[in-house]
């Protein structure tokens, strides 16, 4: 094999190698923003649970209130009926008024009974909630914290890779390394292999004239359907 072919090889497979790490890094990162959008979604259910339970309490503060009022209402009316100088049809109007402000206390004050229940339900549920979001933050977070420690050193593996692939290039010729990135740009592999009498690029199959002169070993040659740079090697069946 020629020393430019293996130097083409080395090249090759260091840009390989280059290239699944930009992959792992590029599917890292993006575990990364999913994770933290877990995270974001476990603080937004919390926040709900949250803000409805402020509701309930409110909708509870406010219905006590109006029970409040009712019953100021109720005690105005009954000061009135006892110590007013009033007329029958007033004095009518006013035990119409008081009866159907007992009543509309008797209501609402069933339904903050129910409210208070259901306030009860919502603390509880949000304080299981908390609880459970703190544990899966946590362990969402120690997930990133991975994450991000792998991405640092597939980073650093590819800078490593980067220097030693422009040591590699230093080594070939200018006009060979050309002509590897100009097929490097059409093609993920630029060198293939000769095996079974095809090009183990394109997969077609070679002219016999064209198997010799890889063989031989004594030039660049280059597949007749593909341009891909053609070797053989003692285990492809055409050495």
């Amino acid at each position: 094999m020629l020393a430019e072919i293996s130097q083409l090889l080395d090249l090759q497979t260091t840009d390989g190698t280059i290239h699944e790490l930009s992959v792992q890094i590029e599917r890292l990162h993006a575990r990364e923003s999913q994770t933290k959008e877990q995270i974001a979604e476990e603080h937004a259910r919390v926040e709900q649970l949250r803000g409805h339970l402020a509701q309930l309490e409110h909708d509870s503060r406010m219905k006590n209130l109006a029970v409040d009022e009712l019953d100021m209402n109720i005690r105005q009316y009954q000061e009135r009926l006892e110590k007013g100088i009033i007329s029958f049809k007033e004095m009518e109007d006013l035990r119409v008024k008081i009866e159907s402000e007992r009543h509309r206390i008797s209501t609402m004050e069933d339904e903050a009974l129910v409210l208070m229940s259901t306030i009860e339900d919502a603390r509880e549920e949000l304080a299981r909630a908390i609880a459970e979001s703190s544990t899966k933050v946590e362990r969402l977070r120690s997930q990133i914290a991975d994450i991000a420690g792998r991405a640092l050193q597939a980073q650093e593996d590819t800078g490593r890779l980067q220097r030693e692939r422009a040591t590699l290039c230093d080594r070939i010729p200018a006009y060979l390394l050309k002509q590897y990135q100009a097929l490097q740009a059409h093609s993920f592999e630029p060198v293939a292999l000769v095996q079974n009498g095809t090009c183990a690029g394109c997969k077609l199959r070679l002219s016999g004239s064209t198997i010799e002169r890889v063989r031989g070993g004594m030039a660049i040659v280059t597949c007749e359907h593909c341009s891909r740079i053609l070797y053989i090697d003692d285990f492809s069946g055409d050495g």
